[in-house]
């Protein structure tokens, strides 16, 4: 029995008396009743296996050997084929001499006493244990199926990404998963995800049974048929896999937008069998390849990209990517002004569907709504980078678009009430507003008296009555606009005194002399 640590959890590889291994399982389970076996450890054979490297682990440098980067960045789908099956620069390690068992692997991999001990080869020779072949997944759930594919796909990705570090191999990895109270995520994010920078780089879609393989294919090319540069930059490819039952088969998804076949995937692989061992060897290799074309573009990565298909976590909320919206997801524990359920729901509904198509202001695609496990969600059409200011016109460009929204907003005698630069965003490509002001779940009616503070707030933000009124949301976004440190003009400063001072009202706010 040999324990490694993959992501911080501990996996234990169990192993018969003829050093083929069983399986995994976490530390505090035992394996299946089925398959336990009388284990013994023969004296002979431990002493022969016995090396002087006993307690050094050189996974690091086996990664950094493995994953060497290629010497050309790929940017078309037609660049990857040569990569994704170019020869391994060294052979795969294992602990104990599986290339004698299994002479035709012999050219892929190798046990060297310096080396055996690491917990990558630990693994791979897990992988090569007959009792995977025992494990029938024909007739089996989708998420059986994800537990093997991930042991041959995401958990080798996950051991070169801790060996080698963020910096060299930057990955993020995530599971699809029945999403609470929603299924807007789980329809249009693919069963695996990988993201390199943010960028989506590596992707699968897997089916329990084997005749699924044609309907997987056509969910991938339906989820990624359009490749926007706010997600991709200039990259024109994604790395995917299909797996369906036991076979699993390597593509590229083609983003070229001057493509005329009818299909945008190029296929890089066979059909391969899990449970066949040469077939896993074969998707072993690939996966390393995988990570060298990772390796290789991580550096070439823009810094402005969206991730698409990621879950990013707030304080309170729940934010997804999604290729034509972003939904927003917030426990109503932690929605404001939600004593009345109902009334909260219906308000906001009113506020987002007043703000539809108006300039400076997020725009909904699916009104708000409260899910049976008590989620509130939102449905938004708005995407866009987080808000940079870098100078003073930049400053004066994004206070017009939003000063425009809000106004509007204060029109229909609402209020933010939330105004920070995490919730404005920027918005590439739109000539008419670049900037648009977000997150209403805070927002009231105008002249609301309020016993509680959110942490922007400071001693002017209210009335002396403790009201919040439009007057105030001007002075959060003057306090805000002052701490950017960009506006520097004298008209730009007599702006933001008159926003301080409380003398500017919202409908004289944008002919302002430092708007020209």
């Amino acid at each position: 029995m040999f324990t490694i640590t993959v992501s911080g959890t501990p996996i234990i590889l169990w192993f018969w008396v003829h050093g083929s291994y069983a399986a995994y399982w976490p530390e505090n389970q035992a394996p299946p009743e089925d398959l336990i076996h009388v284990i013994v450890e023969a004296p002979e054979q431990r002493v022969a296996a016995k090396r002087s490297y006993d307690d050094i682990d050189r996974a690091d440098i086996i990664c950094d050997a493995l994953i060497q980067p290629f010497s050309s960045v790929p940017s078309r789908a037609g660049d990857l084929t040569s990569l994704i099956n170019a020869p391994l620069t060294r052979k795969l390690p294992v602990s104990h001499n599986e290339e004698t068992k299994f002479p035709l692997l012999a050219d892929f991999i190798e046990t060297k006493n310096d080396e055996c001990e690491s917990d990558l080869s630990k693994y791979i020779s897990s992988l090569l244990t007959g009792i995977v072949e025992k494990q029938n997944l024909s007739n089996t759930s989708e998420d059986m199926l994800h537990w093997r594919v991930d042991s041959i796909i995401r958990i080798p990705l996950q051991i070169f990404h801790e060996n080698l570090g963020g910096g060299v191999l930057p990955i993020d990895m995530d599971r699809n998963c029945k999403d609470q109270g929603t299924t807007t995520i789980g329809n249009k994010r693919p069963d695996f995800l990988c993201w390199t920078n943010n960028v989506l780089l590596f992707i699968g879609e897997e089916k329990a049974v084997i005749e699924d393989f044609p309907k997987a294919m056509n969910k991938l090319e339906e989820k990624f048929n359009k490749f926007d540069p706010m997600y991709f930059g200039n990259i024109q490819f994604m790395i995917c896999y299909i797996a369906a039952g036991t076979r699993l088969r390597f593509f590229a998804i083609d983003g070229s937008s001057n493509i005329n076949s009818p299909s945008r995937l190029i296929t890089f692989s066979n059909q391969l069998e899990i449970n066949n061992r040469r077939d896993r060897i074969s998707i072993l290799c690939i996966v390393v390849n995988i990570a060298r074309i990772i390796r290789t573009m991580s550096t070439t990565i823009p810094a402005m990209i969206i991730p698409l298909g990621k879950r990013l976590k707030t304080e309170k909320s729940m934010i997804t990517i999604l290729g034509d919206s972003v939904e927003k997801r917030v426990s109503v524990e932690y929605l404001p002004f939600a004593g009345n359920l109902d009334d909260r729901i219906n308000f906001l509904s009113k506020l987002y569907e007043h703000a539809k198509g108006h300039i400076g202001l997020a725009q909904v695609k699916e009104s708000p709504k409260i899910s049976r496990q008590g989620i509130y969600k939102v449905v938004l059409e708005t995407r866009g980078h987080a808000c940079q200011v870098r100078n003073e016109d930049e400053a004066r460009v994004m206070s017009q678009c939003v000063l425009a929204g809000l106004s509007w907003l204060h029109k229909g005698g609402y209020v933010h009430r939330d105004i920070r630069l995490p919730n404005i965003l920027f918005i590439p490509g739109d000539v008419e507003c670049k900037y648009v002001l977000i997150d209403f779940e805070h927002a009231n009616a105008d002249g609301l008296v309020t016993s509680e503070r959110l942490k922007d707030w400071d001693d002017k933000t209210l009335t002396k009555h403790n009201e919040y009124t439009t007057q105030s949301d001007l002075y959060q976004f003057g306090k805000m606009l002052r701490n950017l440190d960009t506006v520097n003009s004298e008209a730009g400063k007599n702006f933001l005194d008159g926003l301080r001072d409380k003398s500017i009202s919202i409908e004289n706010v944008l002919r302002h002399e430092w708007f020209g």
